[in-house]
């Protein structure tokens, strides 16, 4: 009869915990970057339309362009 290793079960059991967790860790440090990229994108969008607006003289388009700018930036600050 093959007598286990109690120690050596532990290891392994706490070894895949570890895994799991780092793989864990990874992925919401990727969802974060890939969330960072996306708005400062839209950021650069948001700078490009802000500057033809006031090339228009369209004030209504340059506040609220310049409304949704701002709140950008405290999602990139928080």
């Amino acid at each position: 009869m093959k007598r286990e290793n109690p120690f050596a079960e532990l290891t392994k059991a706490s070894l895949e915990n570890t895994q799991q967790k780092d793989k864990f860790i990874q992925s919401v440090y990727i969802d974060l970057l890939i969330q960072e990229a996306l708005l400062k994108e839209k950021r650069r969008v948001i700078k490009e339309k802000i500057d033809e607006a006031i090339d228009q003289c369209d004030r209504e388009s340059f506040f609220l362009l310049a409304k949704q700018l701002t709140e950008i930036e405290e999602q990139l600050n928080a």
